[in-house]
């Protein structure tokens, strides 16, 4: 996991209702845990080689609260500190091991030069938030009052999380496909559909928002900026999402829906993410 990243510059983009900155135990049923978690991540049902209408969908836990505190554990790590002395606690997540007996427990205790980010964080926002490290995603800023968390990790690489509020009425859900092409350039085809025509030539299939459900912006050809109205909640659902196609693809996805009360924390989650991935 990398948690130093500095002598990056951002522009600001006002998108929606915020600002945004552009940066073996049972093999069988791990696998099944971890395609069931990267299915309600993307908020999508996916076919073989077919082009799927995006429906925006509310996602909702797969495993028990026992299951959940069993493999999901939360560890303390510290605090972590930001560019301008600001500090966070800091919190990291086990998952089970996708190919060994056990749990996967790889984050380390923070010391003075291991945890600093070089980005700035408001004083008053960064007390209602702390710092969670997830595997194969990576440091991922979450409200600090949220202690339910469902992940996996796959024994490609990919990592998915999905963060919820004590009343399960908020949501964070964070998806990286690591260098599995099969695996995320499908879901990238919603934010980047000049994927989708390779996508389906590769016989991954593909998404479309025919109704025009999303809106995105682009700050780059490989950045997307987006928000979607989840039906039935009187609030909007806000992400980013970014790909990679340098010999190996990766995608990674971020989406926060949040209500009123803590709305206004969606920009410095999202900023982070942007800029830490």
């Amino acid at each position: 996991m990398r948690l130093n990243r500095s002598g990056c510059r951002f522009l600001y983009y006002r998108i929606y209702s915020f600002e945004l900155k552009p940066k073996i135990l049972n093999l069988k049923m791990k696998t099944f845990i971890a395609i069931s978690t990267v299915l309600f991540i993307l908020s999508v049902t996916s076919a073989h080689a077919e082009v799927r209408s995006f429906k925006p969908i509310f996602p909702q836990f797969s495993n028990t609260v026992q299951q959940r505190k069993a493999d999901n554990q939360i560890y303390a790590l510290g605090e972590v500190s930001f560019a301008n002395d600001v500090r966070v606690p800091f919190y990291g997540v086990t998952v089970l091991n996708p190919v060994d007996d056990g749990l996967l427990k790889d984050f380390k205790r923070c010391t003075a030069k291991s945890c600093h980010f070089d980005f700035k964080l408001n004083a008053s926002q960064a007390k209602q938030l702390k710092l969670v490290a997830l595997p194969e995603i990576g440091a991922v800023l979450i409200p600090k009052d949220w202690h339910d968390v469902e992940a996996s990790a796959g024994a490609n690489g990919t990592g998915s999380a999905l963060l919820m509020s004590p009343n399960q009425k908020q949501a964070i859900e964070v998806y990286d496909s690591s260098v599995c092409v099969g695996c995320g350039m499908p879901y990238a085809t919603l934010y980047f559909p000049n994927l989708l025509k390779q996508s389906i030539e590769n016989e991954y299939g593909g998404y479309k928002d025919p109704q025009k459900l999303v809106k995105v912006v682009h700050p780059s050809k490989q950045v997307a900026f987006f928000s979607y109205q989840i039906p039935q909640l009187n609030y909007r659902t806000h992400g980013v999402a970014k790909y990679i196609d340098e010999g190996d693809f990766n995608f990674r996805v971020i989406k926060v829906t949040l209500d009123q009360s803590q709305q206004h924390l969606a920009g410095p989650i999202l900023n982070f993410y942007h800029f830490n991935h």
